[in-house]
């Protein structure tokens, strides 16, 4: 079995290549002068293809093999950034992004499956510990992807892409040697033993991904768009690429929290708590936009807010997700599928939402704090039904 470490690594780049093509691609959007209403379409196509496929993907790495399956989910992500470079145009960028969140709809299943089966190369890890090193890995690459984009961010467009591209080759490489790999199935015991409120729990955890990523997609989509309203093109790169790094770094540090403390597991109410925090970004969002107020503090703060509730909602689901041992990584794609469709609809809705608004800032946080209502009045609704399971049945 390979080391977790080494799957969280890869985990990274994987995370920080689709990332990366991502806002490499805004800024040759923003560049070619396209509207809030296309940019948005365009990484709902993007994203389409990942929920569209992330299942498949699941069920390719439970079948054909974990290993397989993600090696071919990044050859066929790197096939995308050499697109996106060779193409060179607002066009080619959005065939590229497409076909790299195809490729890393394939590969995070299976990474996923070997995340369940790697006690054999640490002994028995909890649960809630493989998950938060798991997103770990997946976080850190989207922080160091963020945090490249930023530090190109002066420099021609398009950069970015080779970079991706690079680290996808390295996941290839790496990976290689695991191509006939088995899965191992864990016991069902402890933490991955059945419970009467899992299935409960498991639907609430999705369907509040799901609906977080309708407000989560869309800054990352359309941020740069919001700014550009009042900056030079070139200024909003830089100052969403610098507030993206920071909506990166505060899921990242909730899923440290997350993984060192096992007191939110089977206890809904704690995650719903971080989850509020949905709430106070969107505000501030507001008011940076109505307080014209265009610093990378302030907008960093927002989105480092952002990024803690994100980390509780995305937590929540892959964790209740992958409490049964049997079908790791088909029960990690149906958590992906979630997030696909939100993050599918999520950029197309806002676009259409924000495209009239004179101050399409303070438009983004009125959008977000409306998908921040839907999370929130789903979870709640669902919490005292799980209570009383959980009371009937102590975990």
């Amino acid at each position: 079995m390979p080391h977790i470490l080494v799957l969280q690594f890869l985990n990274l780049l994987m995370g920080g290549g689709c990332y990366l093509v991502a806002v490499t691609s805004f800024g040759a959007w923003s560049s070619a002068g396209w509207s809030a209403l296309a940019t948005g379409a365009s990484m709902m196509a993007a994203n389409l293809a990942y929920g569209g496929l992330v299942g498949t993907g699941g069920r390719f790495a439970d079948g054909w093999g974990r290993a397989r399956t993600a090696i071919s989910g990044a050859a066929l992500a790197l096939v995308g950034a050499l697109i996106a470079i060779l193409g060179a145009s607002a066009w080619s960028a959005v065939l590229g992004t497409v076909i790299c969140f195809a490729g890393s709809a394939l590969f995070f299943p299976g990474n996923a499956g070997l995340f369940s089966d790697a006690r054999s190369a640490l002994g028995e890890v909890p649960l809630h510990r493989k998950v938060s090193r798991y997103n770990l890995g997946w976080s850190s690459g989207n922080l160091v992807g963020f945090g490249l984009a930023w530090l190109l961010s002066d420099g021609p467009v398009g950069r970015g892409y080779w970079f991706a591209a690079g680290g996808f080759v390295l996941i290839v490489g790496v990976m290689w040697q695991w191509w006939s790999l088995p899965a191992q199935v864990p016991s069902a015991a402890a933490d991955r033993a059945d419970h009467p409120a899992l299935k409960l729990l498991t639907r609430m955890g999705r369907v509040g991904l799901l609906l977080y990523c309708l407000a989560g997609m869309a800054l990352m989509s359309l941020l740069e768009s919001a700014l550009a309203q009042q900056l030079a093109p070139a200024a909003a790169h830089r100052l969403a690429t610098g507030a993206l790094m920071a909506y990166a770094a505060g899921y990242f540090f909730g899923f440290v929290v997350l993984g060192q403390w096992s007191g939110w597991v089977m206890r809904p109410w704690r995650l719903w708590v971080i989850a509020l925090g949905m709430l106070v970004a969107a505000g501030g969002f507001i008011l940076c936009g109505l307080a014209g107020q265009l610093g990378v503090a302030p907008l960093a703060a927002c989105a480092a807010v952002l990024g803690l509730a994100f980390s509780a909602v995305y937590t929540a689901s892959l964790y209740y997700s992958l409490r049964l041992p049997q079908g790791a990584a088909q029960a990690a794609g149906r958590h992906e599928t979630f997030l696909g469709v939100g993050a599918t609809l999520g950029p197309l809705l806002c676009g259409a939402f924000i495209s009239g608004w004179s101050n399409m800032l303070a438009g983004l946080g009125v959008y977000i704090a409306i998908g921040a209502l839907l999370v929130l009045g789903w979870q709640v609704s669902q919490i005292p039904a799980i209570t009383r399971l959980l009371r009937a049945h102590p975990p």
